[in-house]
């Protein structure tokens, strides 16, 4: 993609995964680590990349720290939007969770599945919110002064784990449409979220995203305690 797409996906990438507010800090320890142990290594031709996963509490993920700096650098017309689909990060407790976040390569495609020890309460409340109606569309300037629009609409998938909800987040740049496909799912204390960016066919994404995320869930069950 070219560089002003990849600053657009950026700003997707970063309505998907949310960004923290408030909270101490405190180590991770082997909570996050036993979330990396029931992470997949692969999905089909989707591998595992190491040097872009990571495990800690939420708040102090890098990928995290990445998306406060691109807010805080990005001014949108409707400044609740950048966090859209993912307003669960903002509950009181998920910036201290320990977590767990695995990225996939696939081709030109990117897959990232964030997992969180949330507990109940937090998982349910998060899987249950909807995006504000005035995110549908949204607009967001970057630091060079171009212009991008964004579309959030919410996917109709099959259930996976315990409830789950899906959305679409798409925008166009330099003539290339970018997507990023999102299904945040709750598996009792623990809440997920699987991710595809790229500017692939939208069908395909939504088949994929429904078909990892069972995957991975699969492979929780396996490894963590109910």
């Amino acid at each position: 993609m070219a560089a002003a797409t990849l600053a657009a996906a950026g700003i997707a990438a970063a309505a998907a995964c949310g960004t923290a507010d408030g909270g101490g800090d405190r180590p991770g320890g082997g909570a996050a680590e036993r979330l990396a142990t029931a992470q997949l290594v692969q999905f089909g031709d989707a591998k595992v990349v190491p040097e872009r996963s990571e495990e800690g509490p939420y708040g102090e993920l890098a990928t995290v720290r990445n998306a406060e700096e691109l807010r805080s650098a990005t001014e949108l017309d409707k400044p609740d939007c950048l966090d859209a689909v993912n307003r669960w990060a903002r509950l009181p407790g998920v910036r201290d969770a320990a977590a767990s976040l695995a990225t996939f390569a696939r081709g030109e495609d990117t897959i990232a599945h964030l997992l969180v020890d949330a507990g109940a309460d937090v998982a349910e409340e998060a899987v249950a919110a909807s995006p504000p109606a005035e995110c549908a569309t949204y607009t967001a300037t970057l630091q060079d002064g171009s212009t991008s629009t964004y579309r959030v609409r919410e996917l109709e998938l099959d259930r996976v784990g315990d409830a789950s909800r899906g959305f679409a987040v798409e925008t166009e740049m330099s003539g290339e449409r970018v997507l990023l496909y999102s299904l945040l799912y709750r598996n009792a204390d623990y809440l997920a979220t699987t991710t595809i960016l790229g500017t692939g066919d939208a069908d395909e994404y939504a088949d994929t995203l429904t078909a990892f995320s069972r995957a991975a869930l699969d492979r929780e069950s396996e490894i963590l305690p109910s």
